[in-house]
């Protein structure tokens, strides 16, 4: 899934759909987080996963909610416009999203993650053929080279897929991080965040 050709092609769709502006950020933030959850394959190559977490209250903090009712009615209301399919977590943890590309060219693949064996669902692309209205806009090949000179999640480097590419942790650092604010998942998910940033500056002194 490439960045840019779904934005491109949200606001396009936005000519003619209306929707308000919060319900516009929630979806911005929905494409944030689908991004960082970026996973790389054995031959180091990365993908946007099909289905993605994220925590009631991100969402609250990032779109200034104060009720965890008003996160459940903004999403009811991207689910019927057809923008995101969601399956609630049983055990009351982070839910589960699934954005629905624009992008009529993408199909839905497995792969098996870089470290360890667990296999991934993420977007690949099987044709050229961007969303509808995006073509004249973009070229559908992302030439941009990677680079690891970048320390904050805003300037990260695009992949020719268009996401990051902050360095990915072990599950078993995420689940010691997680471990220590079993109560907070908005302070968990910056800590998260915050040791994938140090890993990528880790990197970068490596290969100096």
């Amino acid at each position: 899934m490439n960045y840019l050709t779904e934005l491109l092609a949200f606001y396009r769709w936005l000519e003619t759909t209306l929707i308000s502006p919060i319900q516009q950020a929630y979806w911005h933030l929905l494409m944030w987080a689908n991004n960082r959850a970026a996973v790389r394959d054995e031959l180091g190559d990365w993908y946007w996963p099909v289905a993605f977490n994220l925590p009631n209250t991100v969402v609250m903090r990032f779109l200034g909610l104060k009720k965890h009712y008003q996160v459940v009615h903004l999403r009811d209301q991207l689910i019927r416009i057809g923008r995101v399919q969601y399956e609630k977590h049983p055990a009351q943890r982070a839910g589960t999203y699934r954005l629905n590309p624009f992008n009529q060219g993408l199909e839905a693949v497995w792969i098996v993650a870089e470290k360890g064996c667990a296999r991934t669902q993420v977007w690949n692309s099987v044709s050229s053929a961007a969303a509808p209205g995006a073509e004249p806009y973009i070229n559908p090949l992302n030439n941009k080279h990677t680079s690891l000179s970048y320390g904050i999640p805003e300037c990260a480097p695009v992949s020719p897929n268009g996401f990051n590419l902050l360095p990915e942790i072990s599950e078993e650092e995420k689940a010691a991080i997680r471990a220590k604010f079993p109560d907070n998942d908005v302070a968990a998910f910056y800590a998260i965040w915050e040791a994938r940033e140090k890993k990528q500056v880790e990197i970068k002194n490596l290969r100096r």
